[in-house]
């Protein structure tokens, strides 16, 4: 005899068939015995009577796809797995109104601060002398290296970076004089 895949096989093997031991079960006396065990866990006799029938249900169910050593065993595990689950959802849960979660996005009065700085930043960078502010946005905006500005505005690299110090500090001087004034 060969297998589907042309291996030679000795014999072939029978899915194993449920024991006539299993249909002996006295499914009332599982049941008798899981509502005490389970009366005695929960104190509640309607929840002790619900989690041990839907225990026999699935023990019932398991039992007829497989084969069962203990039918007591298999019963009370599910019993217990049923009554963790049932722990865990009467746990209390917050409800998503009582959590205090804060706003990412900025306050009204940091967005009107930031944009009144910026209004400021952008005047001071148009009252730049035309030099200064065409070096200071090459530089900073377009990023283009020392190099490259001063050979396209036929200036020196130390040329360009005291242009770019200079708009630099006259940057930090608004923002200083905005700090002192209360604005930031």
């Amino acid at each position: 005899m060969s297998s589907p895949l042309g291996c030679p096989v000795e014999r072939e093997v029978e899915a194993p068939k449920p024991a006539a031991a299993q249909s002996s079960v006295d499914w009332a006396e599982v049941g008798a015995a899981l509502r005490s065990f389970l009366l005695a866990r929960t104190r509640h006799p309607q929840l002790a009577e619900d989690i041990a029938q839907e225990s026999l249900l699935r023990a019932l169910a398991f039992q007829r796809e497989n084969i069962v050593g203990s039918a007591y065993a298999l019963s009370f595990r599910i019993a217990q797995n049923l009554l963790c689950e049932h722990a865990r959802r009467a746990r209390p849960t917050e409800s998503i109104d009582s959590v205090d979660v804060p706003c990412e996005a900025p306050r009204p009065e940091q967005l009107h601060e930031q944009r009144s700085e910026m209004r400021a930043a952008l005047e001071l960078i148009q009252a730049m002398p035309p030099l200064r502010r065409e070096v200071f946005l090459r530089r900073r905006v377009e990023g283009e290296s020392c190099a490259d500005i001063g050979a396209a505005l036929g200036l020196s690299p130390k040329a360009v970076e005291k242009h770019i110090t200079r708009a630099l500090l006259d940057l930090q001087d608004l923002r200083a004089r905005a700090t002192d004034s209360g604005a930031c």
